[in-house]
């Protein structure tokens, strides 16, 4: 995939006007900004001599205005905000390890309102008898359309494997429910053949885990299908294309696993499911030295190539760092190999290209990034009728902000 300056014209051609709109301050200055896809951006203020813990969160989008504001109250410095495209929810967590069996969260809806609460997941992972919630390691916590999902993995010495576990919480009732996702020997997870499980994606109430595995002579995964309610279908396996190029899985997006860096593992590729469809992001050998990350779409059990983006500089002996946040449009994703340290997205349509930008932390929260071309201190939210611009220089200093936006 080459990036041209047409596919941004493209785009550009459609929008009429720009339009530059005030929100006015908060209580007090506001310190942040994070995005919700399809939604806005959720500017963050609070009180700048930490006399209150309590954060006010105000939504800004095509409205042209505060379209309404909420607060909570973190527990303590750290909060991490978790949200997935196409989830109704989005939640912000006071600590990702369990603390005596519970999370303490605030969750969100698209309507503002917002709820605070504790809940026992230990309770739940109890009721599987064997397992104490107390020698879990947490290896990731996303957020689908129906449920908030703990993903947890057991050191099982007695049988030399390693089990996963997963436990589901339902966002209407926060009811949790846990599950054993499968597991593997520690021989053969030391093996290039089989792999731990992970989650790869949700539609509805249709939640996927899948761990790497060899059938039939063939790599490829085992894959497991839930309900919010932990309740599974007949699983399935699926072959993965031939020829390809390890990739260390560094996370990309607002999860569990990518707040904990240390968890990254080696892949044949990223399996990913979202909108009904399995997609697999893989690297692969191109022409010389060359390589390309390439994007694959499961049809009929058959993976077919959508888009792919070259690789100049590859070396062979460096994995490459990848991490991918599917959306709507496409999977955006984060490579970090040989220099180049930056963000963009592989569409799913035959799009000419995609911008490249350079990878900063607040890329995480700012998911439409990858969508056009932006210096380090734009914010750039796309909305169904236009686009919203930010310039984050403005964080941190008292008054009104400016938002522009561009309409179709």
């Amino acid at each position: 995939m080459k990036m041209t300056l047409l596919s941004l014209a493209l785009f550009f051609t459609g929008l009429t006007g720009a339009q530059v709109f005030e929100v006015e301050q908060a209580a007090h200055p506001y310190f942040d900004i994070i995005e919700w896809k399809g939604m806005g951006a959720l500017l963050l203020s609070k009180d700048p001599s930490g006399n209150s813990k309590q954060i006010n969160l105000t939504l800004v989008n095509e409205e042209k205005k505060s379209v309404w504001d909420q607060k909570f109250s973190p527990k303590g410095k750290e909060y991490y905000f978790i949200t997935s495209e196409n989830a109704r929810y989005v939640y912000f967590l006071n600590n990702l390890e369990l603390e005596n069996g519970k999370v303490s969260l605030s969750q969100l809806n698209s309507a503002g309102n917002i709820k605070s609460t504790s809940i026992p997941i230990g309770a739940a992972i109890k009721k599987l008898k064997k397992y104490d919630y107390n020698k879990l390691e947490l290896i990731n916590v996303v957020v689908t359309d129906k449920a908030l999902v703990h993903h947890f993995r057991y050191d099982d010495k007695s049988t030399k494997s390693i089990v996963d576990l997963a436990v589901f919480t339902t966002h209407h009732n926060f009811l949790s429910y846990a599950v054993e996702l499968g597991s593997v020997t520690k021989e053969a997870i030391n093996g290039t053949n089989y792999g731990h499980w992970q989650y790869v994606g949700f539609t509805g109430d249709q939640i996927f885990f899948a761990a790497r595995d060899f059938l039939r002579k063939k790599q490829g995964w085992s894959v497991k299908e839930y309900n919010s309610k932990g309740k599974t279908k007949i699983g399935v396996h699926i072959d993965a294309p031939q020829g390809l190029i390890a990739i260390e899985n560094i996370g990309f997006g607002t999860t569990g696993s990518y707040y904990m860096e240390e968890k990254a593992t080696v892949e044949l590729g990223l399996l990913t499911y979202i909108n009904s469809q399995f997609y697999l992001v893989v690297g692969q050998h191109g022409e010389g030295a060359s390589a390309e990350i390439t994007l694959f779409q499961l049809i009929a059990n058959d993976w077919n190539v959508l888009n792919s983006m070259k690789l100049n500089y590859f070396i062979e002996k460096k994995n490459l760092k990848l991490g991918i946040y599917p959306m709507n449009e496409g999977v955006g994703y984060h490579l970090d190999h040989n220099g180049y340290n930056k963000v963009s997205i592989i569409y799913y349509d035959e799009k000419e290209g995609a911008p490249h930008n350079d990878f900063t932390k607040r890329t995480v929260y700012n998911p439409s990034s990858v969508f056009e071309q932006k210096n380090k201190q734009e914010f750039n939210v796309i909305l169904p009728n236009g686009i919203l611009n930010f310039d984050t220089s403005q964080l941190g200093e008292k008054g009104s902000v400016k938002f522009e936006i561009i309409e179709k």
